[in-house]
């Protein structure tokens, strides 16, 4: 283990880079933080991270196993920083001692030909902890990928990577994708299309059978575009009772995800 002391060192400032989403594409790597998510990680057997790490949490038993077994097993590199360097590159007010930086998958439109299982479209989803939570959920209902489209959140932004409690590195996710984009996918893999709305929907509950498709679901505020909406077989919606106007869009893809897997 490597002893750092210097803010200016390369890693470092890398970290603190890897805060902004520009230097998160050009550098195709972002930063998971704390013990669950080093576990997590650890336990995908994810290569190629660097691991900061402070010697107090080093001293924790669960931190300095996880630690010493990515070392050994997966060549981690890993660096003691002093608490103000921690405190720098971190992105919580209390921070659990250990940051990684992780390369992000790399996954290209041809992954989707041939697709089989259910994915997950999100359009324009704007809350990073939304986009962490659907992507858990999605993960957690058994859905093979997520699809964004232009003008969503960040997928490996340091809230949405928190709130998907490393299942952004479970599942595919396909980024920046285009009306035209979704359409292609769509007819060339013979898929069908379900989208959430409020008019022209069916109840969840009689949402016909399938095997092979795309679940969208639209922006926090505006919902689907009918641009969206059109490339859909069929749309559904929640029934709500006691004069409740909507769900949040992690609570409605909760209730659709599960039940389209049964």
């Amino acid at each position: 283990m490597e002893l750092i002391t210097s803010k200016t060192n390369r890693w470092v400032k890398l970290a603190e880079q890897l805060k902004h989403r520009k230097f998160r594409d050009k550098f195709s790597k972002f930063i998971m933080e704390g013990v669950r998510s080093a576990d997590d990680a650890r336990n995908q057997g994810i290569r190629d991270v660097v691991c900061f790490v402070t010697e107090k949490a080093y001293e924790e038993p669960r931190t300095k196993s996880i630690v010493q077994e990515a070392q050994d097993e997966l060549h981690w590199l890993v660096l003691c920083v002093p608490e103000p360097i921690m405190k720098l590159i971190s992105g919580t007010e209390t921070s659990q001692g250990i940051v990684l930086i992780v390369d992000k998958p790399k996954h290209s439109q041809e992954e989707l030909d041939h697709v089989k299982g259910h994915y997950v479209l999100l359009e324009k989803v704007q809350d990073p902890g939304n986009l962490g939570t659907i992507i858990r959920t999605a993960a957690a209902a058994g859905c093979r990928g997520i699809l964004l489209t232009e003008g969503s959140t960040d997928a490996y932004s340091e809230k949405a990577v928190r709130s998907s409690m490393g299942s952004v590195l479970r599942l595919p996710v396909y980024e920046k994708l285009s009306l035209e984009d979704v359409r292609d996918i769509k007819e060339r893999n013979h898929l069908v299309m379900v989208g959430t709305s409020l008019h022209n929907a069916m109840p969840y509950k009689e949402s016909p059978a399938f095997a092979d498709g795309i679940i969208a679901f639209g922006n926090e505020g505006n919902g689907m575009s009918e641009d969206m909406l059109s490339l859909c077989d069929f749309s559904l919606y929640i029934p709500i009772h006691n004069g409740v106007e909507s769900l949040n869009v992690t609570a409605a893809a909760a209730i659709i995800l599960f039940h389209t897997a049964e």
